[in-house]
């Protein structure tokens, strides 16, 4: 078979076995820039592209390691057969055909996502921390949700250990994303994770975070003058003179970009509902089925983030909530459609 002919046989491979996902793509990317051009809100395709790049080359780095690793402890008397053959065993040519192309437009869509985010305020101005202040002390007994777990988490090491666990949210998040794009084993599953992580950041991210436009805790006091979250400001800083809170240090870079126009890398104040809580939520949905350490581990995870997102101001504890929901059912609903996708050979 000609070189011509394998590139064009494996495009099509591709594009059959992750349709849902480009079709996703796509669409939120055409709406995305009528929504851009509308409110004046620059686009941005090319934010996340280095660490992307950067990100890829170091799993790659990893993988070599691992192989070479293995193939030193073997000592096989044909080093480069038995490098073909280990090759060809992980099915490595097909995950590489199948998930280049989606690790190659992720990074566009995530860039033209926090595009949008950070554009919110010109389509919404920020105005429903008010309503869900009301909710959370409704939830959880007429109280703020931070003051409901402080007893159990405001010492100074357990909320310098939580927000080093927090900010391990992104290896988390792309390390799972990832190994699924990679992936060859269930192609109806994988299709379902990523159409989830697309709508999830679409849905929640954009649709909801701008139906209701809120900043959080931490920004309550800059937007609105409200000091009803002083007192945990206050603790965090507290805390900071002497266990590292980096949280604090990621609010002010927000709320210093929060005045410029344009996005830049992590940049955007939305509050309501919590993407972190919504991808650890997909993740830990997708790793259940393995068992073991990776199901309780994304449990427990999961449990993290959403009280790191409470305790260090990022989030009203009902963000968390409705991002779980939420997620499930979007799960549910892209499940549906990776059913009624016909999967390459079929």
């Amino acid at each position: 078979m000609s070189i011509a002919r394998l590139a064009v046989r494996s495009s099509s491979a591709a594009w059959r076995a992750n349709q849902p996902f480009f079709v996703t793509v796509i669409a939120y990317s055409i709406i995305a820039l009528v929504v851009a051009a509308h409110w004046n809100i620059v686009i941005n395709i090319i934010l996340y592209s280095q660490e992307f790049l950067f990100f890829g080359f170091m799993v790659t780095m990893v993988l070599v390691v691992i192989v070479s690793g293995r193939l030193i402890i073997k000592r096989p008397e044909q080093p480069l057969r038995a490098l073909k053959d280990l090759i060809l065993l992980n099915n490595l040519p097909d995950r590489i055909a199948i998930g280049l192309p989606v690790a190659l437009v992720l990074p566009i869509f995530l860039s033209i996502f926090t595009s949008i985010k950070g554009g919110i305020s010109k389509v919404q101005p920020f105005y429903a921390d008010i309503a869900l202040m009301a909710v959370d002390r409704a939830i959880h007994g007429g109280v703020d949700a931070w003051r409901f777990f402080h007893p159990m988490l405001g010492f100074g090491p357990v909320t310098s250990l939580l927000n080093l666990l927090y900010n391990l949210w992104f290896a988390e998040v792309f390390i799972v994303l990832f190994c699924v794009v990679f992936s060859t084993g269930n192609e109806r599953l994988r299709s379902q994770y990523l159409v989830t992580f697309v709508l999830t950041w679409v849905l929640l991210g954009n649709v909801l975070a701008t139906a209701f436009a809120s900043v959080g805790p931490a920004f309550a006091m800059p937007f609105y003058g409200d000091t009803t979250f002083s007192p945990l400001m206050d603790y965090l800083q507290t805390t900071n003179a002497t266990y590292p809170v980096v949280a604090l240090d990621t609010q002010k870079y927000l709320l210093a970009n929060a005045g410029l126009d344009g996005p830049r890398w992590g940049s955007g104040i939305s509050a309501f509902p919590s993407i972190h809580v919504a991808t650890a939520t997909l993740n830990a949905i997708y790793l259940w089925r393995f068992g073991g350490m990776l199901r309780w581990g994304s449990i427990a995870f999961l449990i993290v983030i959403q009280l790191g997102s409470v305790h260090l101001g990022w989030h009203y504890a009902v963000d968390g909530y409705v991002s779980m929901l939420a997620t499930s059912a979007i799960w549910t609903a892209a499940g549906w459609l990776s059913r009624n996708h016909p999967q390459p050979g079929n």
